[in-house]
C-alpha cells in the first residue's frame, strides 16, 4: 500500500515538474524573443548609442555609433569611452559620468566629437544613468545625435540672410541718398540720426538685430517727406500752419510705402511714430508713452538732437549743448527718460560726436 501510494506521490512529482520545465522554456523562449526585439530596437535606433560603466569602460554600442566614430563594435568594447570618441568634455568636471556620479539624473549637451579619422562631428548628447537591480550606479547611457546637416542647414540660412541684409542696405542707402538728393540742405542728417540712433540702442543693451533695424529705420525716416513740395523743405523763416500740416503728414507718407515691404525689423511702425510724444501730444496719432515703439522713442530723441545740432533753411544750428538741454527739459514729458539719459551719457562722459 505504501509503495503504491510512493509511485503515485513520483507520477504527481514528475507531472509538476514536467509542467514547471515546460513554463520554464516557455518563459525562456519568450525572454530570448523580447531580448532578440529590444536588441533589434537598440541597433536600429537612429542616433549613436554607447553603455559605459563607471571606469569609462565600453560595454555596448549600437551599429549608429560604429559609423559615427568610425570604430566597429570589436574595437569599441572593452576600451575606454575617451579613446573612441573623445570631446571637449573628456577628462572634465562636466563629464557626464562626473556629472551624474554627483547625482545629476540627465545631462544634455552640443559638442563636437573626434571620429576615428580624427575628422570632427557636431552631436547633441544625452546622458543617462545605468542602474543595477538595487538602485546603485552602475555606468550611463549616452545617445548621440548627428546634428551636421542641421548645422549645415544653418549655415546656409545665415548665408542667406547675410546676402538679404546687405540687399536690404543697399536699398536703404539708396533711399536715402534719394531723399537727400531731393532736400540737399538736410543733406547727412538721416545718417547722423542713424549714427546715434545705433548708439543709444546699443548702450541700451539691445541685441545687434534690434539695433541694425533701429539704424535702417533711422537712415530713411524722412522718407514721406518727398510728399512735400520742394519750396516748403527749402523755405526760410517760418512757416505757415497750412505748409506745417503738410509736413506733418510725412510719416504717414512714409509708412504707406514701407508698410508693404516685409522687413525682419518695424521699420514703417518706427518711422510713422517718430513724432509721436510721451505726453500725447506728438502727431499723427497722439500717442501716449508705452503706447509708443521704443524703437521709435529712441529715433525721437536722436532725431531733435541732430537736427538742433545743425543748420536749417530757416535757422541757424542751435550746437549740441541747446540740443541736449532740449531732451533734457523734455525728459520724461516729451522724450523718454530712459533714453534722455543714455543720449546724454553718450555726449557728456563717452564724447560722441555726430560727424
Amino acid at each position: 500500500m505504501s509503495q503504491q501510494f510512493t509511485e503515485e506521490e513520483l507520477k504527481l512529482t514528475v507531472s509538476k515538474l514536467r509542467k514547471e520545465l515546460l513554463a520554464f522554456k516557455q518563459s525562456e523562449n519568450a525572454s530570448k524573443i523580447e531580448l532578440s526585439e529590444l536588441n533589434q530596437i537598440f541597433q536600429t535606433v537612429a542616433d549613436g548609442v554607447v553603455v559605459i560603466d563607471k571606469d569609462f569602460n565600453v560595454i555596448r554600442v549600437n551599429d549608429t555609433f560604429t559609423v559615427l566614430s568610425g570604430f566597429n563594435e570589436r574595437e569599441c568594447i572593452g576600451r575606454k569611452c575617451y579613446d573612441i570618441f573623445p570631446g571637449a568634455l573628456c577628462h572634465t568636471p562636466g563629464c557626464p559620468m562626473v556629472r551624474i556620479s554627483c547625482c545629476a539624473e540627465r545631462v544634455e549637451y552640443e559638442v563636437d566629437k573626434q571620429r576615428r579619422n580624427l575628422s570632427r562631428i557636431p552631436c547633441i548628447v544625452t546622458a543617462t544613468p545605468l542602474r543595477g537591480q538595487n538602485g546603485e550606479l552602475i555606468g550611463i547611457v549616452e545617445d548621440f545625435k548627428d546634428i551636421s546637416r542641421l548645422k549645415r542647414i544653418q549655415a546656409d540660412l545665415q548665408q542667406s540672410f547675410e546676402k538679404f541684409r546687405k540687399s536690404m542696405g543697399g536699398i536703404i542707402q539708396a533711399i536715402s541718398l534719394t531723399i537727400e538728393k531731393r532736400d540737399p540742405h538736410t543733406a547727412g542728417h538721416q545718417r547722423r540720426v542713424a549714427k546715434l540712433s545705433r548708439a543709444i540702442a546699443t548702450d541700451m543693451g539691445f541685441s545687434w538685430d534690434r539695433t541694425e533695424g533701429i539704424r535702417m529705420a533711422a537712415a530713411i525716416h524722412d522718407l514721406g517727406k518727398i510728399h512735400v513740395p520742394a519750396a516748403i523743405l527749402a523755405r526760410p523763416g517760418r512757416l505757415s500752419e497750412a505748409e506745417l500740416a503738410i509736413i506733418k503728414i510725412h510719416p504717414q507718407i512714409a509708412y504707406d510705402i514701407l508698410k508693404g515691404i516685409e522687413f525682419s525689423w518695424p521699420i514703417a511702425q518706427t518711422i510713422l511714430q517718430h513724432h509721436e510724444r510721451m505726453d500725447g501730444s506728438g502727431y499723427p496719432f497722439g500717442l501716449f508713452a508705452e503706447d509708443i515703439l521704443e524703437e521709435a522713442r529712441i529715433l525721437a530723441v536722436a532725431d531733435v538732437v541732430e537736427a538742433m545740432s545743425s543748420h536749417r533753411p530757416y535757422r541757424e544750428a542751435c550746437g549740441i549743448d541747446k540740443a541736449l538741454e532740449e531732451i533734457s527739459k523734455g525728459k520724461g514729458v516729451l522724450y523718454d527718460p530712459k533714453v534722455v539719459d543714455v543720449c546724454m551719457n553718450l555726449f557728456l562722459k563717452k564724447k560722441f560726436k555726430l560727424e
